[in-house]
């Protein structure tokens, strides 16, 4: 695509993604040693793998590029998100893992059939004592693996949760599930510190585990420059003006660059400047105010207090 394509078509897509999850391998970027630590892992029968850093850090994004980049001759990928499951019984979150292994498996046949959710409720065993042996005939010589999102939702100290609730009965029947069961592998990915969840680690001791942190600045910078490359460019004081705001968060980057494209799109300048950074700010600010939102919520009630606290101090310097 070239520099005179886009101005021609002043509505052309802005490639740089705010909110969801990337899924497509040429817009990811950086990451790719956490490819090699899971196949590794996989391949040294590592059964439980855990994943764990702050949200909006690119933790599922991470997942959903697994299946591209992680051993796809010997491996199968079940995504499942356990968001809005923690007050669901065993039963119901057993039955909507069943059905996501067998959609994106396609497997669709009579002879995959998953117990209903009355049989998995008076008996949970039939999930890997029945269904995953017949899973396991479909797939073969290769190995399943479920890729968990939002692990830490089950983890939730909720007085109001129920005994049956998952919050109380996924992380044992999980642990009962990889006891018995070698053909099996589970990675998390978790939205808090793995020493905030002693539940998770004492059931899952040994689990080999690793932080999704902030992206290094040659993998920040390819993501400022590469999805837009051949029509958007950014001069060198421009690239480092977004370094310097977004510290290599994967999320903040985006928005900073959604920015600019839109205000390049707009104005028909597509050479992005160190104060073209400096004016979009504030409309980086509104873009991105739904993940900061859901940033905040995902921390800790002492790390809110102490977020409110600098932010109201701010505020009063700046009244001064």
């Amino acid at each position: 695509m070239t520099s005179a394509t886009v101005r021609k078509n002043p509505y052309i897509r802005n490639p740089y993604i705010v909110g969801p999850p990337i899924s497509e391998p040429e817009l990811f970027f950086g990451r790719r040693k956490k490819f090699d630590f899971i196949e590794d892992n996989l391949r040294q029968g590592a059964q439980v793998i855990l994943f764990y850093g702050q949200r909006r850090i690119g933790k599922s994004t991470v997942l959903k590029q697994i299946p591209n980049f992680v051993g796809q001759n010997d491996f199968v990928f079940v995504q499942f998100d356990l968001q809005n499951k923690s007050q669901l019984p065993l039963s119901r979150v057993l039955d909507s893992l069943g059905q996501a292994i067998i959609n994106q498996l396609q497997l669709w046949s009579d002879h995959s059939k998953l117990p209903t959710v009355t049989e998995l409720k008076t008996n949970p065993t039939l999930f890997y004592e029945s269904f995953l042996p017949k899973v396991y005939q479909e797939l073969g010589y290769k190995k399943l693996v479920l890729l968990l999102d939002e692990f830490d939702v089950l983890s939730s100290d909720n007085p109001a949760s129920s005994k049956e609730s998952s919050v109380n009965t996924f992380f044992p029947y999980l642990q009962s599930l990889i006891e018995q069961d070698q053909r099996l592998f589970i990675i998390t990915f978790i939205g808090r510190q793995l020493d905030d969840m002693p539940k998770l680690l004492g059931l899952f001791k040994g689990a080999p585990s690793q932080k999704v942190g902030l992206l290094s600045e040659r993998n920040a910078t390819e993501l400022i420059t590469e999805p837009a490359k051949g029509s958007l460019t950014y001069d060198s004081e421009a690239i480092d003006a977004i370094l310097a705001l977004a510290s290599g968060h994967p999320y903040f980057t985006q928005v900073l660059c959604h920015a600019l494209f839109s205000q390049a799109r707009t104005e028909q300048k597509w050479q992005v400047t160190c104060d073209d950074v400096t004016r979009i700010v504030d409309d980086a600010i509104e873009i991105g105010e739904g993940g900061l939102t859901w940033f905040r919520d995902g921390l800790p009630i002492p790390e809110r207090v102490i977020f409110s606290a600098v932010a109201e101090a701010q505020k009063k310097a700046e009244r001064k």
